[in-house]
């Protein structure tokens, strides 16, 4: 059944990506700087309508797209690519965390149920690519031990790239401190630690410089539009009210939001999620060694990068697609902690993930439906 899900996923996606729709503004706003600028222009002028997009990301479309004459389909070709891949990534990463099969399987229909994973698969934005920027640090925090024990050059060589991801995908930098972290913590290991961190340092040191002097320097930080997305502390009520619009953003918009009762409906399931996220983190952190080993320490962290970077308004706390990488870490701790409920008694969340699995079928097959007449949009209506 899982691997029906994910072909289904998959061929969502891939429909999705034939459909040769018309580059709606945003798309059209970058796509103009791709097919104008020549290769050099990326990395020392602004883009052409103000757009933030990672330089080196944005070159590759366009060496890319260039040789087809930049049609739709090339132009959004690296963001389809790059989504599904990390479909793969996170099925691996749920693979260490799910044991049961039904519970894999409700995973997997998670993404085939979800909007944002399936629309951002194909258009011309960098969203598909921060999920699995950010799927491939998690999966080195699950196997990079392993990869260690198996060849120190190849540890080596992935800790050398990974924060060159940021230059794809700016919410690395969020992930940067994990594996940064996790070193320092491993004293025991000796001289081979120190040189892994050394080198870990001076790869970050190299990929911030990189990003600063052909990326940031000449695109500038710019957050306009996302006003109404940061944390507001003007008073205790604006607080309360930016703070919790922001968490109810960031756990219950991954699904559909037309008609507004799915989004109501999801909104019953993915507080489990998010509770999850709280209980896991203490329960594991020590248990760990006191490091991020896992995704059930790695999400709290995340949620609380994303309100540290919304408070100083310096990242939006929760735009469904800035944080678009942070949705298949909702998905699956919203089964964990549906899960859970077994210790109260086992028929309680059995039951809640019985009708969560309904409920995911009956958001597939309508976003199923909008695919294939090709009528999916960001916030489509699918019934």
């Amino acid at each position: 059944m899982a691997v029906a899900a994910a072909a289904w996923y998959v061929i969502l996606c891939l429909l999705h990506w034939l459909n040769p729709r018309a580059l709606w503004l945003d798309e059209y706003n970058v796509f103009r700087s791709v097919a104008l600028f020549a290769p050099g222009d990326f990395f020392r002028e602004e883009l052409i309508t103000t757009q933030v997009f990672p330089r080196l990301y944005l070159f590759l479309i366009h060496t890319v797209a260039q040789p087809f004459n930049f049609h739709v389909w090339s132009v959004r070709f690296l963001p389809f690519v790059s989504m599904v891949a990390a479909f793969f990534v996170w099925l691996k990463l749920a693979g260490y965390e799910l044991k049961d099969r039904k519970n894999y399987f409700l995973f997997v229909l998670s993404w085939a149920a979800s909007v944002p994973l399936i629309y951002y698969a194909s258009e011309l934005k960098q969203y598909s690519m921060d999920v699995l920027a950010g799927s491939l640090f998690l999966l080195f925090i699950y196997r990079g031990e392993e990869l260690k024990a198996g060849s120190r050059v190849l540890y080596i060589a992935a800790l050398s790239l990974l924060p060159f991801l940021a230059l794809f995908s700016y919410p690395s930098f969020l992930f940067m401190g994990f594996p940064l972290y996790n070193l320092i913590r491993r004293e025991e290991e000796g001289r081979f630690r120190n040189q892994c961190l050394l080198v870990y340092v001076f790869a970050v040191l190299a990929a911030a410089h990189v990003f600063y002097h052909y990326d940031f320097k000449v695109s500038g930080a710019r957050t306009q539009g996302f006003d109404d997305y940061f944390i507001s502390f003007a008073s205790a009520g604006e607080f309360f009210k930016t703070f919790g619009e922001g968490v109810n953003n960031l756990i219950s918009r991954w699904f559909a939001e037309q008609p507004r009762f799915i989004k109501k409906i999801g909104l019953f399931f993915t507080p489990f999620g998010m509770i999850c996220i709280f209980v896991s983190f203490f329960r594991n952190f020590r248990k760990d060694g006191y490091l991020f080993k896992s995704v059930n320490t790695v999400a709290l962290a995340l949620f609380a990068e994303l309100f540290i970077l919304g408070a100083l308004k310096k990242y939006p706390f929760s735009v469904p697609r800035t944080s678009l990488f942070y949705c298949p870490v909702v998905l699956l701790m919203t089964i964990k902690g549906i899960d859970a409920l077994r210790v109260v008694h086992p028929w309680i969340s059995r039951v809640i993930l019985a009708v969560y699995g309904a409920f995911l079928v009956f958001v597939m097959v309508g976003i199923s439906r909008t695919v294939f007449s090709w009528n999916l949009s960001a916030i489509p209506k699918i019934w």
